[in-house]
């Protein structure tokens, strides 16, 4: 790239350099203070990125050029210091000066404000600078998106060109569900030496490494507690709570067990949990409140597991707030139950509902419905949310599996390709894959050769 810089005494002069030497389009790099006044950096415009190439309407142009420069001191006043924006690494559109109001132009403007001519002048004067760094500032953050944007395609390329066998993998765990997100920082460690099938074994192995599932040892019903089953609406946890309850009974018991409810607002919710109960020989307590659950739960401290069935509401509903704050109180543990057949976004939009210090852990629910497991194993991974256990079916409680994660990563692989209308093209997978930061687990684990 050919940047030059311009000095100057005022950024007014140093941008009319930058318009001189290089035209109205070129690209502002810095601006920057020096002893000898204003530097700024610029690029020519047939230097810059094709994505950066978009020009604006003549008018728009002319009053972003305006907006970057300052007002003109007052005469015979010591020399003003130059307005400098905030020194941001972005770049700005330098297209042109304002064309010179007219005369008349001017005297009608003064004939329609019957404020004072002084008082124009002094609001002028302070609006002036404060509007014209807004409106750098929005250019410059705008410009560096595109900048940005552009050299992450450039980056995406170099790295497909050196592994090809990168785009494939790629295609393959974007068409499984994997976010953008994740799928970069997994790829980003793959060596480029693989062939396909030591690279397909590599990938499975370091997401099924990183699936966060919970041993039989360690999960809900082995250990025991109370614990309360939440999610949205429609997720199945009423049969996820018979499914626990019944393996509850078979390993420990029906004396062990105690099944509360606070579901009184669908018809039928409390019924359908009651005949849960009389199968399993375990009656159902119904909570009101939370002093009602608090009492509750301190009457069964001889029970080893304690369910809660808890009334489903959407994620965005403000009484999530309130049903999370009861029975944190009442010293209640939460699992979420997670639709394996939701959006990813509306996943992840669930967990960050529901996901407070004392959320244990998830279960996938709806897994046989599910196309793609793997936008549920994406929201698992990234949260690092332990899985206890994955449920396939209705049946109670045949349907309900110790969670296997090669298993779980083998299936969301082996996913079939996506439908024609939400395939991407070779030429889109640079946008989708530009590189951001994305906080999670997959770091040095992802390593593995």
């Amino acid at each position: 790239m050919n940047v030059r810089k311009f000095v100057a005494a005022t950024s007014r002069e140093a941008l009319q350099m930058v318009k001189q030497a290089l035209g109205a389009d070129a690209l502002i790099l810095s601006n920057r203070a020096v002893p000898a006044g204003v530097e700024i950096a610029a690029l020519p415009p047939q230097d810059m990125p094709q994505s950066a190439r978009a020009p604006a309407p003549r008018e728009q142009a002319e009053r972003s050029f305006a907006a970057a420069a300052p007002p003109a001191p007052a005469a015979g006043s010591a020399r003003v210091q130059a307005f400098r924006p905030p020194h941001v690494a972005a770049e700005n559109v330098i297209r042109g000066p304002r064309p010179k109001e007219s005369g008349a132009d001017r005297l009608r403007g003064e004939a329609a404000d019957p404020r004072p001519q002084g008082g124009r002048r002094d609001q002028a004067s302070a609006a002036e600078p404060a509007a014209g760094e807004t409106a750098v500032m929005s250019e410059l953050k705008a410009m560096r998106g595109l900048f940005e944007s552009h050299l992450a395609a450039l980056a995406w390329s170099e790295s497909v060109r050196r592994s090809p066998l990168r785009m494939k993998f790629t295609r393959l765990a974007l068409g499984a569900g994997f976010s953008p997100a994740l799928v970069r920082r997994v790829l980003a460690k793959m060596p480029d030496d693989y062939g396909e099938e030591r690279g397909w074994t590599w990938l499975a192995d370091v997401l099924a490494r990183n699936v966060p599932v919970v041993s039989h040892e360690d999960n809900l019903v082995s250990r025991g507690g109370v614990y309360a089953i939440v999610g949205p609406t429609g997720v199945g946890k009423t049969t996820t709570t018979a499914k626990l309850a019944a393996r509850c009974v078979v390993r420990f018991g029906a004396s062990k067990l105690a099944l509360l409810t606070t579901d009184g607002y669908r018809i039928g919710a409390q019924d359908q949990l009651r005949t849960y109960g009389r199968i399993l020989g375990v009656p159902v307590h119904v909570i009101q409140d939370e002093a009602s659950l608090a009492g509750a739960i301190a009457s069964l401290r001889d029970k080893h597991l304690v369910l809660i069935d808890t009334v489903g509401m959407g994620q965005r509903d403000l009484r999530v707030i309130e049903q999370v704050s009861m029975l944190a109180n009442a010293g209640a543990a939460r699992v979420l139950v997670l639709n394996s057949t939701a959006h990813g976004e509306t996943i992840e939009d669930v967990i960050q509902a529901f996901r407070t210090k004392d959320l244990c852990g998830c279960i996938l629910s709806k897994s046989d419905e599910a196309l793609r497991m793997g936008i549920a194993l994406d929201a698992v991974l990234r949260h690092r949310l332990p899985v206890h256990f994955v449920a396939n079916g209705q049946r109670v409680p045949e349907d309900l599996h110790e969670p296997n994660a090669k298993y779980l990563v083998h299936r969301a692989l082996k996913a079939p390709a996506p439908a024609e209308p939400f395939r991407l093209a070779d030429d889109e997978f640079p946008l989708v894959m530009a590189p951001v930061d994305m906080p999670g687990p997959l770091g040095e684990s992802a390593n593995a050769r």
